[in-house]
């Protein structure tokens, strides 16, 4: 056989086993399984403060309506040294330990102010309350202002707060203390003015938390309610 009719056999014979050849067995792709959409976790308060808290209000001004705003001259003086004072009751530790020192010497340093601060603030609540007891008023909102100083999530930032001025406020000749006195005062409520404003973010957050995550209340035909959801125990 020529070589060209060999060839030409060969060819024949290669494209019949190949149509009678089987077709491929296409293979399905595999779906990727994407893995569940993860729950963020839920808002926390900052500086670990309570769930629930009132906060002060707005003010028409925009900013919060604090025991710090909207006070005489005086009356500002005093809230400072009340600041200082609180500072150095609850201010503990290797580091703000210092404050109590440092609050006995500006006590000391200043003592004329303060006295004539003191005498002053309380002519001014006898004559904004003249038919109640005036002083036993600034005693009480005395009380009051103490216990907004001592706001626990706040501490650490009150107390570095507060040791600066004291050692600032030790350095002001006694004539300059009232200006340096008014300044700190609105320097220190902004460190609970700022919380407060965490706060309110972090209710703005958790508000939108619940919307989209948190489980839903299912209806209760038994009792025509709305129940909670019911909660798996870990």
């Amino acid at each position: 056989m020529r070589p060209g009719i060999k060839n030409l056999a060969a060819l024949i014979l290669i494209t019949a086993v190949a149509a009678c050849a089987p077709p491929p067995v296409k293979v399905a792709p595999v779906p990727v399984q994407l893995p569940p959409p993860t729950t963020p976790a839920m808002p926390l308060p900052p500086g670990g403060a309570a769930l629930s808290m009132t906060l002060p209000p707005i003010g028409v001004d925009g900013v919060r309506v604090t025991p710090n705003r909207g006070l005489s001259r005086d009356e500002q003086i005093w809230h400072f040294r009340s600041a200082l004072n609180v500072a150095a009751l609850n201010c503990q530790g290797p580091v703000w330990g210092q404050i109590a020192t440092e609050y006995n010497k500006f006590i000391v340093i200043h003592k004329v102010l303060l006295s004539k601060t003191s005498k002053s603030v309380d002519r001014e609540y006898v004559a904004r309350y003249p038919k109640q007891n005036g002083l036993r008023i600034r005693d009480t909102r005395m009380t009051d202002l103490y216990n907004y100083f001592a706001l626990p999530p706040v501490r650490a930032q009150y107390c570095d707060m507060a040791l600066r001025k004291l050692q600032e406020a030790n350095q002001v000749p006694k004539e300059a203390l009232p200006e340096y006195a008014m300044g700190s005062l609105a320097d220190i409520d902004n460190v609970f003015v700022n919380f407060y404003e965490a706060y309110a973010k972090y209710e703005r957050d958790l508000a939108d938390w619940n919307m989209k995550y948190a489980p839903k209340p299912v209806y209760d035909p038994a009792n025509n309610i709305m129940a909670p959801p019911a909660t798996t125990r870990q």
